[in-house]
């Protein structure tokens, strides 16, 4: 059997890791920071496959998170997320994702990134 068959009463849906992936972007980071200090150059990417990816109502079937985030001004904290039917869509559409929130967030800032900025999670909490 299937993990992707496993059904459990009360369990919505199971999520599996596909893939792993380290983004270096030094020359992306160093347009972003305030200073010489570049604190973070490099991130992860993590995608996942939901087990009922095939199903209509489920939308695509993989899904990407970063684990380098932005701060936020109420305390929580945004990365990058994507989606995608493949593991390469969502992979690139993830990295898209992200670059796009840190240019949007260093415009509102109106000054460079520092270290206070961001937040690199933990390797299992993401």
């Amino acid at each position: 059997m299937s993990w992707r068959d496993i059904k459990i009463e009360n369990i919505d849906a199971i999520e599996k890791c596909v893939a792993e992936f380290e983004i270096t972007a030094l020359r992306f980071f160093e347009e972003l920071y305030e200073d010489d200090i570049i604190h973070y150059g490099a991130f992860k990417v993590k995608i996942y496959e939901r087990q009922n990816m095939h199903s209509s109502s489920q939308g695509s079937g993989f899904t990407g998170f970063t684990n380098l985030r932005i701060k936020s001004p109420d305390g929580g904290y945004e990365g990058g997320i994507g989606f995608g039917a493949t593991i390469e869509e969502s992979l690139e559409d993830t990295i898209r994702n992200f670059m796009s929130n840190l240019k949007k967030f260093k415009d509102e800032k109106k000054s460079g990134l520092n270290n206070e900025d961001l937040v690199l999670l933990a390797y299992d909490e993401f």
